[in-house]
């Protein structure tokens, strides 16, 4: 059953997030919020914790990552977590309408849209759309110890949650003042862990 909604902070919200990614690690989630009152109970509105602008990949649903539920999550996503005019109005919209406090840019590893810009694949359409900020996350960490791709997708991550803090004038104005809490994290496919860079 979905409770009142206490102000947080971005930071108590990261650190609920985090305990919830903890759960989901150890296989001890309480899946909070799923139930039909709950469901109800979001009828006439939201407020959800935090917003999570992370990959389309089937992989990475924030939802079971964090261990939260129906509301708990404004989530946004695109491939290889990539802003655009309309995803930065989608973030704008959960901050200045519904008062969320964190603002979360989840990049992940095995990222398949990284992958295929690093392997120099042909992107055809809308697809293309993707290739220059990957490009850049590439030919930052291209000399960088481990998985290039990986290391990439958290370069990525980084600089999508730079963008947004500092997207004008709703984001970075609410940044500023402290209301909004903008932070990068990479997601492990292997052990579930979410780490903040």
């Amino acid at each position: 059953m979905q409770t009142a909604n206490v102000k947080r902070s971005g930071d108590e919200v990261l650190e609920m997030l985090l305990n919830g990614n903890g759960r989901f690690i150890a296989g001890k989630c309480e899946h909070p919020n799923h139930c039909e009152e709950s469901r109800k109970g979001l009828i006439n509105g939201q407020e959800p914790l935090a917003v999570v602008l992370t990959c389309a990949d089937s992989r990475v649903p924030p939802v079971d990552v964090f261990d939260q539920g129906l509301g708990d999550l404004f989530v946004v996503r695109v491939a290889g977590n990539i802003i655009n005019d309309q995803i930065l109005g989608s973030i704008e919209y959960a901050v200045a309408h519904l008062h969320t406090p964190l603002v979360m840019v989840m990049g992940h590893s095995s990222c398949g849209a990284i992958t295929a810009v690093s392997q120099d694949v042909k992107l055809n359409g809308h697809i293309a759309s993707l290739t220059a900020p990957i490009d850049a996350a590439l030919k930052k960490t291209k000399e960088l110890e481990g998985d290039w791709t990986n290391n990439a997708a958290k370069e990525l991550a980084k600089n999508m949650a730079d963008k947004i803090a500092s997207s004008e004038p709703i984001l970075s104005d609410l940044v500023q003042a402290g209301k909004v809490k903008v932070v990068a994290t990479y997601y492990d496919l292997a052990s579930g862990l979410v780490t903040v860079l």
